[in-house]
């Protein structure tokens, strides 16, 4: 796969399996990382430790930007993504990432070689394979925060629809806070129906996208999704 330029100079991939940019090409790879996940779920999630879910791995720019984000604080992350493309982790090392990144490039590397990374404050793990496979077997530690950044519903639904989200509810915490992309009335309530509050974050920089938890988020604004759902000509969840 070429590398493709975004519009904020930061590179993309295209998927000829699910016929879709890995990225918006319109809000650019890294900004849509930056604004639509990593800013919003560091800003309202203060846990000085953290168990991050990131929905799936990719490029890793969710992961990457995260762990850029914090290498001067005192917060500890530990990420946990699933990936079904292997051949796709062992070409990262070779992807034309932003200059910002050079200063985690060990990382970078030490992911695409191993498939993980560990170290006193960052401990990342990329697990192959599928992702509902992936939360249906989940043991470990609750996730505080959820990077939920899979293709769109159009060709991946088994990972929007009221099932998948319930899946996702088991393995989280009471204060969790979910990012994605997606601000459609089905996607919305396929998290609704798993008893998540429903919230629109809107960013200068890229399109609005929506954050979940299952508690109020004081200062963004709640969607009211029983409204939504009777007004709406899309008024139904996705389901398996």
């Amino acid at each position: 796969m070429k590398p493709i330029e975004s519009s904020d100079g930061s590179f993309t991939l295209y998927s000829e399996e699910f016929n879709e940019f890995y990225h918006s090409t319109k809000d650019g790879a890294l900004s849509e990382a930056l604004y639509k996940h990593v800013i919003p779920a560091l800003s309202i999630q203060k846990k000085r430790e953290l168990n991050i879910l990131d929905i799936n791995f990719g490029l890793g720019f969710n992961t990457f930007t995260t762990i850029y984000t914090l290498l001067n604080s005192n917060r500890k992350v530990t990420i946990h993504s699933p990936e079904i493309d292997e051949k796709l982790i062992k070409s990262l090392k070779d992807f034309p990432y932003p200059k910002i990144f050079e200063s985690i490039k060990d990382i970078i590397l030490a992911i695409s070689e191993n498939g993980f990374y560990e170290s006193e404050k960052f401990s990342i793990y990329v697990h192959i394979g599928d992702a509902r496979d992936f939360l249906k077997n989940w043991k470990g530690k609750k996730f505080d925060i959820v990077f939920q950044d899979a293709f769109s519903p159009a060709v991946t639904p088994n990972l929007w629809s009221v099932e998948y989200f319930q899946l996702i509810r088991k393995i989280v915490n009471c204060e969790v806070v979910l990012t994605t992309y997606s601000s459609s009335t089905p996607v919305r309530l396929s998290m609704f129906e798993n008893g998540f509050k429903i919230f629109t974050y809107k960013h200068e920089k890229v399109r609005e996208g929506t954050i979940a938890s299952l508690q109020t988020i004081d200062g963004l604004p709640e969607v009211d999704m029983e409204k939504k759902r009777l007004l709406s000509s899309k008024g139904e969840p996705i389901r398996d």
